[in-house]
């Protein structure tokens, strides 16, 4: 159980300058490398390694894209400005506050990235397996689109055991809005408590 609640928290390991479709494997291999060697540095606390790595992947997640899926298009376009942004604050809050827990279960499996996967021309995934001590593997996979901007390629969703990560959080997000406010989501986001595998 703790090693899959720990797959939650490889969402967060990439990149540093606009990401080219020629360069995806290449610099994901890279920058998994090296958030897993921060992960492994005894000499630096918890929160000191989230902060390392959350200055590698930060730029290259669509935080924006991601919260708007999360919420849903219908729900995102009835919020003004204000209200997109605190929406956005407070998701991307929940999201590394949970990456600092996880990376607590971190304790030196085997990551292995594979090659991307082209799904479209504006899609491409990146297939990543944790190998657990026991045997086990688990597969990531990273989400990546094409922005059509001088961006380039960001990460939109992440996929753990077949599990996604947005659709995780939309589910619960709808549950709220069902029978609630925007304002009521915002009240109850802080709280929520993200389960990808049961």
């Amino acid at each position: 159980m703790k090693l899959k609640l720990f797959l939650a928290a490889l969402l967060g390991c990439t990149l540093l300058n606009a990401l080219e479709e020629s360069e995806i494997d290449a610099v994901m291999s890279r920058d998994i490398v090296k958030a897993t060697a921060i992960l492994q540095d005894k000499n630096i606390n918890d929160n000191e390694k989230s902060e390392k790595i959350f200055t590698v992947f930060d730029s290259f997640f669509d935080f924006n894209q991601m919260a708007t899926i999360c919420l849903g298009k219908a729900q995102w376009t009835t919020l003004n400005d204000t209200q997109k942004e605190e929406f956005i604050t407070k998701f991307v809050k929940r999201l590394k506050e949970s990456y600092i827990e996880k990376l607590k279960l971190y304790t030196d499996e085997k990551i292995t990235i594979n090659k991307s996967e082209k799904k479209s021309a504006a899609r491409i995934q990146v297939p990543m397996v944790l190998s657990a001590k026991d045997g086990q593997t688990y597969e990531i996979l990273y989400k990546f689109y094409d922005t059509k901007d001088s961006r380039g390629w960001l990460i939109y969703d992440v996929d753990i055991v077949g599990v996604s990560i947005v659709q995780t959080y939309r589910s619960q997000f709808d549950g709220i809005l069902k029978n609630g406010t925007f304002e009521d989501l915002i009240k109850k986001i802080d709280a929520i408590n993200i389960e990808v595998q049961k």
